[in-house]
């Protein structure tokens, strides 16, 4: 990262101190004035209170994004792409550092989960893992999707439409459309539209 970069998110910090801590409907005002110019991209768009971005410039939100209490999005070695009516629920993140995260339309993120899109490198046992980097990948939630509480979501993972990840998952490989998905690591449990005695296994 070049020093003009490490500047850029210096300032950024000191913006959001500035006004990330004003409640009600004021302080989500306030912050879509002041924001939307610093985003790649922007259409309507709310805030809550203690929201962190983290590189602006690499972030394109569509229109009614939400973006809950304490949520947070960092891409400042990466890109964030926001499709419209996407809800981030309070105390999530979107860490698409080293990584590209691409979510839909109407997609649903409940609150504490995350989406992570790097991994670190392990392989090597003469060098610290910290300083083995990270391993890249891309990251896609396709549209209509719901993840809901506790959910992590692992690099390289594609959640095609309508989909559900239930309340605690750990998603670590493709996830078919329409599937409910759950479990350590999660696994389909059914399909949308299916009797629930009808489910698999």
């Amino acid at each position: 990262m070049t020093l003009r970069e490490r500047l850029l998110l210096q300032l950024e910090e000191f913006w959001r101190c500035l006004w990330g801590w004003i409640p009600g409907g004021p302080g989500m005002l306030i912050r879509r004035a002041l924001y939307r110019p610093l985003f790649a991209r922007a259409g309507s768009f709310r805030t809550g209170v203690g929201v962190v971005v983290q590189g602006f410039r690499h972030i394109r939100l569509g229109r009614g994004v939400g973006l809950n209490r304490h949520s947070s999005l960092y891409a400042a070695r990466g890109q964030i792409t926001l499709g419209n009516n996407v809800f981030l629920g309070d105390f999530s993140s979107i860490n698409a550092n080293d990584a590209e995260i691409i979510i839909g339309s109407n997609v649903a993120i409940g609150p504490m989960s995350l989406i992570q899109g790097a991994n670190h490198n392990c392989d090597r046992l003469d060098t610290p893992i910290v300083e083995q980097g990270h391993r890249s990948s891309c990251v896609v939630i396709e549209d209509d999707v719901w993840i809901a509480a506790h959910c992590v979501i692992l690099p390289g993972v594609r959640i095609h439409s309508g989909a559900v990840v239930a309340a605690g998952a750990v998603v670590n490989r493709d996830v078919p459309a329409g599937a409910v998905v759950g479990g350590v690591p999660a696994k389909v449990l059914r399909y949308r539209g299916q009797a629930r005695w009808e489910r698999n296994g």
